[in-house]
């Protein structure tokens, strides 16, 4: 099974920067349930559990800001693991994607704010 390098952030936690399996299988034991892929931005995609609910614990709130204006996006519950996307599936974030993601939670470790 491939292995990829990904960050792991579960609510009320830090990231935690983890070896992942690539494959869906192998990436549900990290979210639990039914995984699911959200593409964000520059070939960065966030995987979580799809049968998440309110009665889950809030991981964080996704927003976007379009023309001075921020938008939210949606809530996700539960843990999340953020990796990097290709023709090939998923792939392990470099050094600047890592970064990249850590940048979008500059207002705070529950606000996700992606820009335009």
């Amino acid at each position: 099974m491939a292995k990829i390098s990904a960050l792991v952030l579960k609510p009320e936690r830090d990231f935690a920067a983890k070896s992942v399996p690539s494959d869906p299988q192998g990436i549900q034991k990290f979210v639990g349930g039914s995984p699911i892929m959200t593409r964000l931005v520059d070939g960065i995609v966030v995987v979580s559990n799809e049968s998440a609910t309110e009665n889950d614990p809030l991981n964080f709130t996704i927003f976007q800001r379009h023309n001075d204006h921020v938008h939210e996006l949606g809530k996700l519950y539960g843990d999340a693991v953020f990796a990097a996307e290709s023709d090939k599936g998923l792939t392990s974030l470099d050094k600047d994607q890592k970064q990249a993601v850590k940048d979008w939670f500059q207002f705070g470790r529950d606000r996700l704010l992606l820009n335009e």
